[in-house]
């Protein structure tokens, strides 16, 4: 049945410099959407998840490899920008030799590859300026981006990042969670008379000139987990949840009325959890996913780590898999990473898509 299914043929360019390990997870699980919908490349092709995209490209003999736009000329950013449909930025964070030594991942380490370039820039200006799709993704614009860059980007886009992210951890002992980074407990320690005597369930935030806030859960907040709430109109139009927990990085975002909240994120602060993110300087509610008009096109940025999921690459051709798996996938089991993806990245994904194909035909 899946092979029967019509296809559709989009250029779509996928920018991802996050890639430490083979698995790719910061945009295989795009690349599953892309071939599960039947989306090939303009050549008849299926969009391969290891081979079509710009960014890091690790070999376990240590002979890595990039492919980027460095060397590009403006004319030759603009004669590809003028034949893309989809420009998709994934991840700029980049790899670390901490990915590729015996080093804990969780620890600071020298940069290898990573961060917005200035030719990333131009051509996503030029794709909004040819108003094709333009998607881009926590971590784009953060750290190792230089500050001039990711001034520029947030000029493109038209908001502004506060310089705070956050994540939720069900666990702050690190004796119990091995996942919370030594930096974490470190930096906050300096800031807060050395204590680190948490247990259970928080919220953490992180700035970018280092300041390390925890709200806790039961105490600071009220929601064990982050929730992304979805408007009814949203749930209507991209076949999504009222709200789906969401347990991993995200960024907070100050944007233009230019946007529109297809959802948001609640931490459901308490009047003392109120109080810390106010002297943080942050909002009650937390921009999820937004998008804004832009001609035949549209500008679509979510404020989480969306597409770094788990998917078995393999199961993508067969028909119907994402509704067996969205049923036995709970929407509020936040201890299986892939249940977000069913229940809420996948079908905006698909709605994204099929919208844009209909645009331009």
């Amino acid at each position: 049945m899946w092979k029967v299914k019509p296809s559709s043929k989009m250029d779509v360019l996928v920018i991802d410099k996050t890639v430490p390990h083979q698995g790719r997870l910061e945009h295989r699980s795009l690349f599953w959407a892309l071939k599960h919908l039947r989306v090939r490349r303009k050549d008849g092709q299926f969009y391969q998840y290891d081979k079509d995209y710009l960014g890091f490209y690790p070999k376990e003999n240590g002979d890595h490899k990039v492919k980027s736009l460095r060397y590009y000329s403006d004319e030759k950013i603009d004669s590809l920008a003028n034949v893309l449909d989809l420009l998709y930025l994934a991840d700029t964070y980049g790899v670390y030799e901490a990915d590729f030594n015996s080093k804990s991942e969780l620890e600071f380490s020298r940069k290898i590859y990573g961060g917005l370039s200035n030719n990333d820039l131009k051509l996503a200006q030029k794709v909004i300026d040819n108003e094709a799709l333009f998607i881009a993704e926590f971590n784009s614009m953060g750290a190792p981006t230089s500050f001039a860059l990711r001034n520029q980007f947030e000029n493109l886009m038209n908001f502004k990042w506060t310089g705070w992210i956050s994540r939720y951890f069900d666990e702050l002992n690190p004796e119990l969670n091995e996942e919370i980074p030594e930096w974490l407990i470190n930096n906050y320690k300096e800031q807060h008379d050395g204590n680190w005597d948490f247990e259970g369930s928080a919220q953490v935030f992180v700035s970018e000139d280092g300041r390390i806030e925890v709200l806790k859960f039961g105490e600071d907040i009220t929601n064990q987990v982050p929730k992304v709430i979805s408007t009814l109109q949203s749930q209507q139009k991209f076949d999504i949840p009222k709200e789906t927990n969401y347990p991993y990085w995200f960024e907070v975002l100050r944007i233009d009325r230019s946007y529109e909240v297809i959802s948001y994120i609640d931490v459901a602060p308490t009047k003392s959890g109120e109080e810390k993110l106010k002297e943080m300087g942050l909002p009650r509610y937390f921009p999820a996913t937004i998008v804004k008009n832009n001609g035949k096109g549209k500008i679509y940025y979510f404020a989480g780590d969306y597409a770094d999921n788990p998917i078995p690459f393999s199961s993508a051709p067969f028909f119907g898999v994402p509704t067996i798996y969205k049923i036995i996938n709970d929407k509020n089991d936040y201890s299986n990473r892939t249940s977000f993806y069913w229940n809420y990245y996948f079908p905006l994904i698909k709605t994204i898509l099929d919208e844009h194909l209909i645009n331009v035909k």
